[in-house]
């Protein structure tokens, strides 16, 4: 039997797309979570018969080495983890979170023998490093977190190399560039998230609406595009390089993301409202350069943000029976 992969967080967004794509290429995944969303596996596709789910706490690591052994896994995807804004909110959760449930994924791959982790990090880590001047963003700018969840993640990256380092297993770093959204439960979920969630369930109920929306044009990841960028660092051989930015190229503000939503509903009645920016990122954003994730991972984004509205679409008509 082949060898499984670990997911935690495994039906969240990333996790459930992630989960379809593996079972896809003959992989066997383990999920764990600790609150294991099966509408959302169904809604994307996943027969959940055939994939092994564990209710586990990031915290409890008995438990994590329990899943690796009892299961026979040998790779593992570590999505499980607080999102910006709930970062900022419960500094100490979050911490305690997406710091240490991450050091205990790496004691249990320690522990266990693990071949390769892949880290899901954030385009955040760098945006303090945004400035005039600056040409492109890939993978040499220099990590400037601005935020207490940026800071996890940095330090995730920079822990998960000295582990690798001194333990020998693999230790591959994703950061997804740009806000990664898609139709995953609101709990959670950013501010950005939200609106654009709500805007799709506005224009799928045939209702007018008016949504909060404080960002300028940014790069946003649809999170199947995330889940194949995932997919494919953990499948695949060895690579060059241990740090890919997986990202979508193409800036994007509200206006953008209404336009493609009326091509496809075009009687849709939405209207934009300034809010807040409730994190303290830089307004003006650069698209990413991801010809690293390219060249050595194969990853081409198949999202662009009028076929990301058509598949959100679907799979939130799927989810709450619209």
């Amino acid at each position: 039997m082949a060898k499984g992969i670990l997911i935690t967080g495994g039906s969240g967004l990333v996790g459930a797309y992630a989960v379809g794509m593996l079972l896809e290429r003959g992989e066997r995944p383990v999920v764990f979570d600790v609150a294991i969303n099966e509408r959302l596996l169904a809604a994307v596709g996943v027969d959940t018969d055939r994939v092994t789910l564990v209710r586990g706490d990031m915290a409890d690591l008995p438990a994590l080495i329990s899943t690796l052994r009892d299961h026979d896994c040998d790779r593992i995807i570590h999505l499980a983890a607080f999102l910006g804004e709930e970062v900022q909110r419960r500094p100490y959760s979050g911490v305690r979170l997406n710091f240490m449930g991450t050091v205990n994924v790496f004691e249990a791959a320690r522990l266990e023998k693990v071949s390769r982790i892949i880290f899901p990090s954030s385009g955040t880590v760098y945006l303090g490093s945004i400035g005039e001047g600056l040409a492109k963003i890939d993978e040499s700018i220099p990590v400037n977190p601005p935020s207490i969840y940026a800071a996890t993640k940095a330090s995730c990256e920079f822990m998960g190399r000295a582990y690798a380092r001194r333990y020998g297993f693999e230790f591959i770093c994703l950061r997804y560039v740009g806000g990664l959204y898609g139709p995953s439960p609101v709990a959670l979920k950013a501010t950005r998230e939200v609106a654009i969630q709500q805007m799709i369930r506005a224009a799928l109920k045939g209702e007018a609406a008016k949504i909060k929306w404080p960002y300028g044009a940014a790069e946003i990841l649809y999170g199947k595009d995330a889940a194949k960028g995932t997919m494919l660092a953990v499948t695949q051989g060895k690579f060059k390089d241990d740090l890919f930015h997986i990202g979508n190229g193409q800036m994007v503000g509200g206006e953008e993301i209404i336009a493609a939503i009326r091509q496809n509903f075009p009687d849709s009645k939405i209207e934009l409202i300034k809010g807040d920016n409730p994190m303290p990122y830089p307004e003006s954003r650069l698209a990413s350069d991801f010809s690293r994730s390219k060249e050595q991972l194969g990853y081409q984004p198949d999202y662009p943000i009028d076929k990301a509205v058509a598949d959100y679409a679907a799979t939130l008509k799927r989810i709450e029976h619209l």
